[in-house]
Order: structure tokens, then sequence, then C-alpha cells
């Protein structure tokens, strides 16, 4: 069951922003396998998925740099990009129901938008392969701010962008990066229990909202029982 805030009214929300990688795109083994093929013949050697995953946080260009030599970092970040391109459809997927709860929200007068920690590269080709891109108004990705989540300034530029109220706005996210991001904006926060993260941790750092599935995320949120 997800979890709300009593006191949070449908008539309040304005806009809902959506983080990209494992909260609207299921692609964790497409971005390892870009990452492998992006630095493999850099360090010789490749990485394991959770080796990958505990990478997450900085942008695509800082993780590479941590593992590859500087002068050959911006060649292994166009090969990560060639490699995502390429296979996208063969190891990523729009989330089921993700389509519906965007369009659904559109339907209701609700703006939407994106603030991604991916750079401007990769989050191009993921809502060009997923159909998605003229969904939204405003997207916004690590190549548009100074300092990733769970820094605020992400978020912050995507509702200025959308010129909303801060307290009128939604983000999902599926890691504790994106709750906290969510926290120090002033945002709701709404966990993407169906993404990477682990469900007991995001639980833990207490989001307005917590849904299992996309679904159920469009259920509430048009409810005049939810929001």
């Amino acid at each position: 069951m997800p979890k709300t805030r009593s006191n949070i009214s449908r008539r309040r929300i304005e806009s809902v922003i959506f983080d990209v990688d494992g909260t609207l795109v299921s692609n964790l083994k497409l971005i390892v396998n870009s990452f492998n093929f992006a630095v493999e013949g850099f360090v010789g050697r490749r990485y394991s998925q959770v080796e990958v995953y505990s990478m997450f946080g900085p942008t695509l260009e800082q993780m590479i740099e941590e593992v590859v030599p500087s002068e050959n970092a911006k060649d292994a970040v166009k090969l990560y990009h060639v490699h995502y391109r390429k296979y996208f459809h063969q190891y990523a997927r729009l989330h089921s129901g993700i389509r519906a709860l965007i369009s659904g929200l559109r339907r209701a007068g609700i703006t939407v938008g994106i603030y991604t920690g991916s750079d401007a590269t990769m989050t191009q080709t993921s809502l060009e392969k997923t159909g998605l891109r003229n969904l939204f108004s405003v997207v916004v990705t690590a190549d548009d701010v100074v300092e990733p989540k769970p820094d605020p300034e992400g978020l912050v530029r995507a509702i200025d962008l959308m010129t909303t109220e801060v307290n009128k706005a939604v983000y999902f996210g599926d890691e504790v990066d994106d709750i906290e991001a969510s926290k120090r904006a002033g945002v709701l926060s709404a966990a993407a229990l169906w993404g990477f993260g682990d469900a007991t941790q995001l639980r833990s750092h207490q989001p307005d909202f917590a849904f299992n599935d996309p679904h159920g995320a469009l259920h509430l949120l048009l409810s005049d029982h939810g929001m």
C-alpha cells in the first residue's frame, strides 16, 4: 500500500517531476554493459553489476574517470554512448504502466518534467527510444547543474523552468538521493519502489509517498481520496 501524508490535497499539485534511470526505464543491465564496453579496453577488466551500481551518484563522466586514465576518459564516454544507443532495445525497457501514468497526469492538467542525474546524451537516447520525449515540458540533466543529487539544484531548476511553486510539485525517484533531494528542495517526494533502489531503505527515509507500481501511483494521485 502507498504511504501518504494525510494533509495533502490533490488541488495543491501542479507538477510532477520524474527521475529517468530505474524510475521510468529499466536499464540497469544496459548501463552495466555500456560501462564495461567503455572501460574494459583501457583498464583490462570488467566490472560486476554490484560494482557499477555502487558507483552511482556522480555523473557518468565522473564514474568513468574513477577507473580510466584521465587522457582516455572522453573517448570512454563516447564508447559508452555508442553502446547504450545501439543496444537499448536489447537490454532496456520502459517500466509497465509508466506511459499510462504520464498520460494520465497530463490529461488531468498536471505538468510533467524530468530531472535526472544522467547526462543529456544518455537521457535523449532513453526518451527517444521509449517514445517519451515529447511528453515532458522540461528536461533537466546532469549537464545543466553543478552539484549532483542529493543536492537540490537540479530540482529547483526544473521547478523554476516549469513556473510552478515548490510546494505544489512531486518528485518521483527510485534512490535515496532522490528522496533527500526532494526534501532539501521542499518538494513532495515519491519513492518509485519498482526501480533500482531497495524498498526498505527507501521507506526508511520517509518519503511523502511510496508506490509499488505506476498504476497505483496514478490511481492515488488522481483520486479524491489521495492527492
